[in-house]
């Protein structure tokens, strides 16, 4: 999971992550959503010719279906290192409807590549 450095009602959190992948090798971990609230995660910047990102809503569980309405799941966040090299991917956690709006939270992931 991203790590949250720092969060105030009126600022963004802003989350950093670092990882080491090898060509072909994909990493997949977990970002806290807000989907509940109309948030969505998605990729504001990468280098396609470097990683491949994609970014899945978690199926919850039977269990976990009968949660109250409005609750939120975790995304899935998937890397693939497609060559090597370093690459930044930048997320952002936003509202698609709100265009001059700053996101709710961001995600910033150092790759290195070997």
């Amino acid at each position: 999971m991203c790590q949250n450095t720092s969060f105030t009602p009126t600022k963004i959190a802003t989350m950093r992550k670092r990882i080491t992948l090898k060509v072909n090798e994909t990493r997949t971990f977990e970002l806290e959503s807000h989907e509940g609230g109309g948030y969505c995660w998605t990729i504001a910047s990468n280098d396609e010719s470097v990683t491949e990102v994609n970014i899945k809503r978690h199926e919850p569980t039977q269990e976990i279906a009968t949660a109250p309405l409005g609750k939120s799941f975790p995304s899935l966040v998937e890397i693939k290192a497609l060559a090597k090299g370093k690459a930044i991917v930048l997320l952002e956690e936003k509202r698609a409807w709100e265009k001059d709006i700053k996101p709710l939270n961001n995600c910033k992931i150092y790759i290195t590549i070997n």
